[in-house]
């Protein structure tokens, strides 16, 4: 579990996700590839390629490759739910500052009052050019907001109420002077002027350290488990899965906008991942990959949490199809194809289980309630693969912190490395 709260602690949002993964891999002897290069690829060799600082491509070859070679490709999302800092951040009031937010996907609100919260992300600062600025990673080692709730005492009906109003019940208190200004310190933590700041993309991160619970030390709580489980389980499989099959190239790919529906250039509904296959395939042989010729030999992999049974609202689970916590890897599966596992793809998955004696459950929602989507439909529109989608069960999904089992993680790495090791 060390490895995942390392993980945890650091990647408070998709860039530093990302910046993780690459520092861990290029500490693992892969070698990193930019996207606009020539790639002179080699056998038994492991690569790494930056996809717009936030999603990222990793991938192993083995001994053999062929022209036709399988793809044994695990995806999942760097992004979660949290408040992003709009331009102008600085909302003044009486004796007090505040900052001025948005939020960035589907957050359980209420979850996120009484924090203390962090600020992270990029900052853009002047390049050599006009069109390439210098971006710098930024982290604040403290909290530097905090959004208040209003005490009980002045409103009996807070229990009851529903969804916040953003602009006025979710707005972060940073400072108890109007004077304060948070691109001020960005910029002293940076070792720059505030002047040098053209733009930013920063947000609000829940501070709260991942903990292992329970009388019998069986759960794991945390901030980020949706989707850096996923992230953790897809580097460790990649780095310390055994011998490559022969004619296979193991692959992890991070993308990253899951959350507000994909559709960017680093999103899953792009043509990144296509891209990078192609460049792959002239890498190696010069001349590219037939996709009509690798289609059925190879195989994606989408990696996310799933909903775990609620013991205090079992009426919100299917009645034959549960995923408990501490009882293995979800096998997700969607009436209207909002998963990527078909019958055929479930059987992958089952044989890959019971080769390793690896616990799962079948997870479906309850007809009626919809739930959400994944990478995989998005990316096998794009690729055509067979597909399905895993993951381990939490529940609080989208809250600040978020509720799984430790024995559950423990499976999908031993998961995530038997698939990438499987002829």
């Amino acid at each position: 579990m060390e490895e995942l709260f390392r993980l945890l602690k650091k990647g408070v949002t998709a860039s530093h996700v990302v910046d993780y993964v690459k520092k861990d891999l290029l500490k693992n002897q892969f070698q990193e590839l930019n996207i606009e290069d020539e790639w002179e690829l080699k056998k038994n060799s492991g690569y790494y390629v930056n996809l717009y600082g936030s999603g990222c491509v990793a991938f192993r070859t083995g001994e053999h490759i062929d022209d036709f070679p399988a793809f044994r490709i695990a995806m999942a999302h760097s992004d979660f739910p949290c408040f992003q800092i709009k331009p102008n951040p600085m909302v003044k009031g009486r004796y007090c500052a505040r900052l001025n937010v948005e939020i960035y996907g589907g957050m359980y609100q209420k979850s996120w009052i009484d924090r203390p919260l962090g600020v992270a992300g990029r900052v853009v600062i002047k390049g050599k050019t006009v069109f390439t600025p210098q971006v710098l990673l930024y982290k604040s080692d403290r909290p530097l907001c905090i959004i208040p709730s209003l005490a009980i005492h002045m409103d009996k009906e807070l229990n009851k109420k529903g969804a916040l109003e953003t602009a006025k019940e979710l707005v972060p208190l940073a400072a108890l002077s109007e004077e304060e200004d948070l691109l001020s310190n960005v910029a002293d933590s940076l070792n720059i002027q505030t002047s040098d700041i053209l733009d930013y993309d920063l947000y609000l991160y829940n501070m709260d350290v991942p903990v292992v619970a329970g009388l019998d030390s069986s759960m794991l709580a945390a901030p980020r488990l949706d989707n850096l489980t996923s992230v953790g389980s897809i580097l460790h499989g990649i780095k310390n899965c055994g011998k490559i099959p022969d004619h296979t190239i193991d692959m992890m790919v991070v993308f990253d906008n899951e959350e507000v529906g994909s559709l960017t250039k680093q999103g899953a509904d792009s043509e990144l991942l296509p891209l990078v296959i192609d460049k792959i395939g002239k890498g190696l042989r010069g001349n590219g990959f037939e996709k009509s010729k690798i289609l059925e030999k190879s195989f994606l992999l989408s990696v996310d949490v799933a909903h775990a049974n609620h013991p205090n609202y079992e009426e919100k689970s299917d009645a034959n199809n549960r995923a408990y916590l501490g009882h293995g890897i979800s096998i997700k599966r969607s009436v209207g194809q909002k998963y990527g596992t078909t019958a055929e793809s479930a059987a992958v998955i089952k044989q890959l289980c019971s080769k390793e004696n690896i616990p799962f459950s079948i997870a479906i929602n309850k007809t009626g309630i919809p739930g959400g989507s994944t990478l995989g439909p998005i990316v096998t529109s794009h690729l055509p693969f067979p597909c399905a989608d895993v993951g381990m069960p939490i529940l609080a999904m989208h809250s600040a912190v978020e509720l799984g089992a430790v024995a559950d993680y423990e499976a999908l790495k031993i998961f995530i490395k038997t698939f990438y090791e499987t002829v």
